[in-house]
């Protein structure tokens, strides 16, 4: 216990001192955990084991991405999607493994296995940067969608090729190819059927806790339903969250769906934070400068294999289907963006102990994974930038810098005002000082006015901005009121179930989604 405690107080620093960095929040919780295991901080902290990353961790966060995930740009791109997390990533595994093969001489299959296992784009990273970045929405549906869907074909393309370098089964192409194949498609149909029966019972639940508990069993259960019979886990379980979140957005009450993605985000949020310290905590340095060079040359044939999986598919798809491709300058953006994470590193300390070079399989995806995260973590932000691809609205801009201006101008004032009182401040300054800080609010509420008669768009935002909080006053107020027994239980729900309604439609309006299709929001709130 006291190990947890110390997790969450560590994860608590990162997280403040990575937003005053400005550094991504992923990035400093890797190198605090590196820190903390150079330097003993936390002695007795056990090791990352497979089976954790694998059962627990891995089923959270597919089915969170798929609960949370726009439906409508998925369907919409289904196509890229599709190619690049089937026929992109049988290239990558298969353009990474030849290249290892060849530079750093391994046997064939233990290089196509070590391929496997570092073909997999860690799925938090790019959710994280895309959801706080605005790119075009269909980029960002394109990569969050197929790093969704490439954990599964990935996952089963490294069982079944870690099954050939065992020697539990002969090599054979067309076989592994096929079993990608079915354990894909099935693993779909799973997460398909069992997301339907989990849809059904929450939409007759009415009790915003007991849902929370039935996607949590429906987020585990379709894992390891799959699973179970040799198919893919976590394509069920991203398409479990996929088919829940349609019922959730259009036949739950606000209340619920609010109490469940609130749930949910702090799920990912704690297993995030878990899974990126732990690549920190496991990560030794010595074994890092041991086998650098070996780490240079593997990250080089990752870039390599992933701009094969990469271009050659949106070249076919220029000509076979050209709606379906994208600019020549957002694939880069895929090349990029290819973050390794935890997963990787739960693979490959998966391997048996008989596994040949196994050591220097575990070394280096260690050393891939930390360069990938912290390196590729760094500079995704600012390749953006440079590409043109993150949009910053200078409407934006002016507003906030005027409400910066007004907010400094405006707590002057008010000091002034109470020195004056105290007597601190002679009467002539006062009046002078007093006379600037007035000039100055007026000027800037009369360019915030100008600018939100302007540019109306902007002024909706701001408006839904302090309509927000103003909910949130509200919400804070009634929860308050509830805690003190001033008002009944059952009053203190009804509204908030209303709050919590309001507050959706306002999500709707500011992402451009598109409200319930029921007038009253979905089922009453109980």
């Amino acid at each position: 216990m006291p190990i947890v405690i110390g997790l969450m107080v560590v994860a608590i620093v990162v997280a403040i001192a990575a937003k005053h960095a400005r550094i991504p929040y992923n990035v400093a919780l890797v190198v605090g955990g590196l820190i903390i295991s150079v330097g003993n901080l936390l002695p007795g902290v056990p090791p990352l084991k497979p089976e954790v990353v694998f059962l627990v961790c891995l089923p959270a966060l597919l089915f969170e991405g798929g609960i949370t995930a726009d439906l409508g740009n998925v369907r919409s791109n289904a196509v890229p999607i599709a190619v690049l997390s089937t026929l992109g990533m049988a290239l990558a595994i298969g353009g990474t493994g030849f290249a290892l093969h060849e530079l750093l001489g391994l046997a064939l299959w233990p290089a196509l296995l070590l391929g496997a296992v570092l073909a997999v784009t860690d799925t938090v990273s790019i959710l994280y940067a895309f959801r706080r970045a605005a790119v075009p929405q269909r980029l960002s549906g394109i990569m969050q969608g197929e790093s969704l869907f490439n954990d599964g074909t990935a996952l089963v393309a490294y069982a079944a090729i870690a099954a050939v370098v065992a020697g539990e089964q002969a090599p054979s192409v067309g076989l592994l190819a096929g079993k990608v194949v079915l354990a894909s498609v099935g693993g779909g149909v799973v997460g398909l059927a069992l997301g339907f029966v989990g849809s059904f019972v929450i939409r007759r639940t009415e009790d915003p806790l007991a849902e929370i508990m039935a996607t949590t069993a429906l987020a585990y259960g379709s894992f390891i339903a799959a699973e179970h019979v040799h198919l893919s886990g976590a394509i069920a379980a991203v398409t479990a969250g996929l088919t829940v979140g349609v019922a959730l957005r259009r036949e739950v009450s606000p209340q619920s769906q609010v109490a469940i993605h609130t749930f949910w985000e702090y799920a990912a949020f704690g297993v995030n934070t878990f899974l990126f310290l732990s690549v920190g905590l496991t990560t030794r340095p010595e074994v890092l400068l041991e086998h650098l060079p070996q780490t240079g040359i593997a990250f080089a044939c990752v870039f390599a294999g992933r701009a094969v999986a990469i271009y050659v598919p949106f070249l076919l798809l220029r000509w076979l289907h050209p709606t379906a491709t994208v600019p020549f300058r957002w694939q880069h953006v895929f090349l990029i963006g290819n973050i390794k994470g935890a997963l990787s590193i739960g693979l490959v300390l998966g391997l048996p102990a008989g596994t040949p070079s196994r050591e220097l399989l575990v070394s280096i995806a260690f050393g891939v994974t930390f360069f990938s995260l912290v390196g590729q973590g760094l500079l995704l932000g600012g390749a953006l930038r440079r590409m043109g691809l993150i949009s910053e609205d200078p409407v934006a801009l002016d507003v906030a810098e005027q409400q910066a201006r007004l907010i400094a101008s405006r707590a002057a004032h008010h000091e002034l005002e109470a020195l004056h009182s105290q007597g601190l401040v002679p009467r002539a300054a006062y009046e002078h000082l007093r006379s600037d800080y007035q000039v100055n609010i007026a000027r800037a509420e009369r360019e915030l006015r100008r600018l939100n008669e302007q540019h109306l768009a902007q002024g909706a935002r701001s408006l839904i901005a302090v309509r927000r909080r103003l909910i949130d006053a509200e919400r804070n107020a009634l929860l308050a009121a509830r805690r003190n027994g001033l008002i009944p239980e059952s009053t203190a729900e009804a509204i908030l179930a209303g709050l919590d309604k309001r507050t959706l439609e306002l999500e709707h309006a500011l992402h451009g989604a598109p409200p319930s299709k029921e007038p009253d929001g979905g089922r009453k709130a109980t």
